[in-house]
């Protein structure tokens, strides 16, 4: 007996110009769009893009906030939690390589960073968290790597994940101005560094 396949549903109004934003975000900066741009391209008023998000502030912090929703859930899966931590480290090298792959786009760190000082307080705040968590998360896979000979680095776990973490938003931002050449080698040389 077969089962009907789920039907996909198109995405309601509040995600698509929460989609639609978050790339341009990761394209454009969060500074270089407005409502407008959102409007023209869904073929709707800007008044219906207040409506789910009443500002831009509400809207920026939205899209870290859902990034920060998706972090949490791709670090608990049990395909990236239950794996020993050389494999940690090349699923998080696959999610930056997964950026590289979206028309080089820079990752939401990076795309934001610039723009901090000018981003709202929420936004911000939000940002931080994200970073943290990030941070958190790879110190402790580094940890553990190390203490199982998996991954060798000097330094404590805290430091190095800063490091790869600077490292790998700096290598998508030189990609985006060169090609994906750099990017590779920046990942082939983290690589060298820390794989045992």
């Amino acid at each position: 007996m077969s089962t009907p396949s789920a039907i996909k549903l198109p995405p309601d109004t509040r995600t698509r110009i929460l989609d639609l934003a978050e790339g341009l975000l990761l394209e454009r900066g969060f500074n270089a769009f407005s409502y407008q741009h959102l409007a023209k391209e869904l073929g709707v008023k800007p008044a219906a893009i207040h409506y789910h998000y009443p500002s831009k502030d509400d809207l920026g912090t939205a899209i870290v906030a859902r990034q920060l929703r998706r972090l949490r859930k791709w670090r608990d899966l049990p395909r990236v939690a239950d794996l020993p931590p050389k494999e940690q480290f090349d699923a998080l090298l696959a999610v930056y390589e997964n950026h590289l792959g979206h028309d080089r786009r820079v990752c939401l760190f990076g795309a934001l960073a610039a723009d901090f000082r000018t981003l709202p307080a929420p936004m911000q705040a939000e940002l931080r968290t994200f970073n943290r968590e990030l941070t958190e998360w790879l110190a402790q896979v580094l940890a553990v790597g190390r203490a199982t000979g998996a991954l060798r680095y000097v330094g404590s776990p805290a430091a190095k994940a800063a490091q790869v973490l600077t490292t790998l938003s700096g290598a998508l931002q030189v990609a985006r101005v060169h090609d994906e050449t750099p990017f590779q080698v920046v990942v082939g040389q983290l690589r060298l560094e820390l794989l045992s």
